[in-house]
């Protein structure tokens, strides 16, 4: 996993303990560890919601900060990558209904394709294969398990 660019979904953000292992990945210099923007976003409103009155954005920055993974904004290339994305799935049957339900996992996917980066999610979906690789939060921490037992060697 040396040298491993992996690109969050928001329900990996969701699971503290995980979170925690991967800031001391990246810490170590073993991950790269990128959050989009429109993850950041999304994860921002579930907190909101959550919260109502008692919602701090300052508590936010201040999480994204101490786990060091960086936010990655939606650049024209990603942009762009999303035409291919969606031409791959409608060749495979996608209609306009699978885009107004997966829009979201879909510019991820997109995302990953352009960066070749690793996505990391729980979700599942056609769109999830256009992705140039994935793995779920499951597998992410055999794969950290398994880097802690090399390094303690």
């Amino acid at each position: 996993m040396n040298g491993t660019a992996l690109l969050l979904d928001t329900n990996v953000l969701r699971k503290r303990p995980l979170r925690n292992r991967l800031t001391e990945r990246i810490r170590s210099g073993v991950l790269q560890v990128y959050v989009p923007t429109l993850v950041h976003a999304e994860r921002i409103r579930q907190i909101a919601d959550e919260k109502g009155e008692d919602f701090a954005i300052d508590v936010i920055q201040q999480l994204v900060e101490d786990s060091r993974f960086e936010l990655l904004p939606f650049d024209v290339a990603d942009a762009e990558a999303v035409a291919d994305v969606w031409l791959d799935l409608r060749s495979q049957g996608a209609s306009h209904d699978d885009w107004k339900q997966h829009r979201f996992d879909i510019l991820l996917c997109a995302i990953a394709r352009a960066r070749g980066y690793t996505l990391v999610t729980d979700d599942t979906g056609q769109h999830f294969e256009t992705a140039p690789s994935r793995m779920s939060t499951v597998q992410l921490q055999s794969l950290i398990e398994e880097q802690n037992q090399r390094a303690a060697q």
